[in-house]
């Protein structure tokens, strides 16, 4: 597995891990400056994403996400996804890509796919 692999895998764990761990799990594959945005938000921070991440569980409880593919060259990379419900079926697909900073993501960007 490659490490940008790794990276994006564990950043979609962090979006259903549990609150109490979330935010060192988050800090260990972002930086503390990180600039996310999807067609819901815009946020520019390792507390505000957390803070995202937290609300995304309320709503979508028992969801996680699993990296299907990576794509990575030059400190950036793109990452298809797929959202899972509680049951394990497909919710939603998408892409995200993000620019990478000391072996961290830093600036990410979510596009959401019909599943």
């Amino acid at each position: 597995m490659s490490d940008q692999r790794q990276l994006w895998d564990n950043y979609a764990a962090c979006w259903s891990a549990d609150p109490e761990i979330r935010l060192a799990a988050l800090g260990a594959v972002v930086v503390d400056d990180v600039s996310y945005r999807d067609p819901q938000t815009e946020v520019s921070s390792l507390a505000e994403l957390d803070a995202y991440m937290n609300g995304f569980a309320a709503a979508f409880p028992g969801h996680r996400f699993r990296i299907e593919d990576v794509f990575d060259h030059h400190g950036r990379s793109l990452a298809r996804w797929t959202q899972l419900g509680p049951d394990g079926g497909a919710f939603m697909t998408g892409v995200s890509s993000a620019v990478h900073r000391d072996g961290l993501l830093a600036d990410v960007t979510g596009f959401f796919l019909s599943a």
